[in-house]
């Protein structure tokens, strides 16, 4: 029985590792560990991977050809990680441990991206499930966002579906990362399920997009007792503006109905600040709204979300003007995108954390877009309530 038990544990550990090396989509259990043998005990090492699948804090990358890693799985799980647009090349630094699991699991000490890689080509399968192609009909993007550039094509983001979108030609020598351009592609397909698309250049010419301004973010501090609060922001841009003067952070005595001292005693109603960033809004999910009927419709989703009732009119007293007049309002409003542009750090830490951030685009003609499920949690302790929000152009 031993000897049957023993062939048994063998064929099990045989199927675990072949479903790995041969991609097949079966999953085992992560807590088995393997050394990358060309990693010295204790010794941190780094492959270079394109980002196949973006998940909260975790990216599903592709090692690229001669990267030892590609030896173990051609798919790798990356955490703890934060945003890398899918399609972008990021070097990943590890300890050399890799789970034995489809896709393998490693755990990362670090995750950069790769600013060179004009030399290499771009040899990752990019669509699954491509959609049928219609060779005759050109595609227009506008305001893409260049995010890698290959040898052979380069990357873009879209920003008005949004779709990640390789195209294959050469960059044109007139552009480079970073730029927004807006481009005519043919022979276009695209793939659902993952948010990619594929196609061919036909022309390109610089986009007039500009950096985005998150306008009158403010911040209300609710303690339950007098209490000195810091406040800082760690935003991805520059800051433009700031009442009271943002000096390495905000420093004031909060009292319980929101009243906030400086150390001059001067009393403010919250701390405002204003500031340009490049943030990829998310639009998968929202809201087309009439203009006219906007004011009713950011009652009902301020309170939603969780502001109090003076809280939603001085934001609709803000925002109404610039959007009643217009036929449409496509809205939504960010969570994970904009705590990771303009990350928000409160001490002492806050029992309660509240921020709303409103990004719209005037239309001319409604569009359907899948409804945003909008939710809060509730009041309870020390509570920091934030608004703002910003026109997409």
């Amino acid at each position: 029985m031993k000897s049957v038990f023993a062939l048994l544990m063998t064929f099990v550990c045989l199927l675990s590792l072949s479903a790995c090396q041969g991609g097949t989509a079966i999953t085992t259990d992560p807590t088995t560990v393997t050394t990358n043998p060309s990693a010295p005990d204790a010794t941190l090492t780094s492959f270079k991977a394109v980002v196949l699948e973006q998940y909260g804090k975790s990216i599903v990358v592709e090692p690229l050809e001669g990267e030892a890693e590609r030896a173990s799985c051609d798919r790798i799980s990356v955490s703890p990680v934060y945003f890398f647009p899918v399609g972008s090349t990021v070097q990943i630094t590890y300890n050399g441990e890799i789970a034995e699991s489809y896709p393998a699991q490693i755990r990362a000490v670090d995750c950069e991206p790769v600013d060179n890689v004009n030399d290499t080509p771009l040899s990752v399968r990019w669509i699954d499930t491509p959609s049928e192609t219609e060779p005759d009909t050109d595609e227009i993007v506008r305001d893409a966002q260049i995010i890698e550039v290959y040898q052979d094509a380069f990357v873009v983001w879209d920003f008005n579906t949004p779709e990640t979108i390789k195209v294959n030609a050469p960059l044109p020598a007139e552009f480079c990362e970073g730029d927004y351009v807006n481009l005519t592609l043919f022979d276009v397909v695209h793939d659902a399920d993952s948010d990619r698309a594929e196609g061919r250049l036909k022309s390109a010419e610089i986009s007039e997009f500009q950096h985005l301004v998150c306008e009158k973010p403010v911040i209300y501090l609710y303690p339950e007792e007098t209490t000195d609060v810091s406040v800082t922001l760690d935003l991805q841009g520059e800051l433009t503006c700031t009442y009271p003067r943002y000096q390495d952070g905000w420093r004031v005595t909060a009292s319980p109905d929101g009243t906030l001292t400086d150390a001059n005693g001067q009393t403010y109603n919250y701390l405002y600040w204003e500031g340009e960033t490049d943030a990829r809004w998310d639009f998968s999910e929202g809201f087309c709204v009439k203009g006219e009927d906007t004011a009713a419709f950011l009652e009902t989703a301020l309170s939603d979300l969780g502001l109090s009732r003076r809280e939603a009119n001085e934001f609709i007293v803000y925002w109404l003007p610039s959007m009643e007049q217009n036929p449409y309002n496509l809205i939504a409003f960010q969570t994970e995108v904009y705590r990771e542009v303009a990350a928000l750090h409160v001490s002492p830490t806050p029992d309660t954390m509240i921020r709303v951030f409103m990004t719209y685009r005037p239309l001319d003609t409604p569009v359907d877009i899948p409804a945003q499920t909008l939710t809060s949690p509730a009041r309870e302790g020390f509570t920091v309530v934030e608004w703002g929000g910003t026109e997409v152009r």
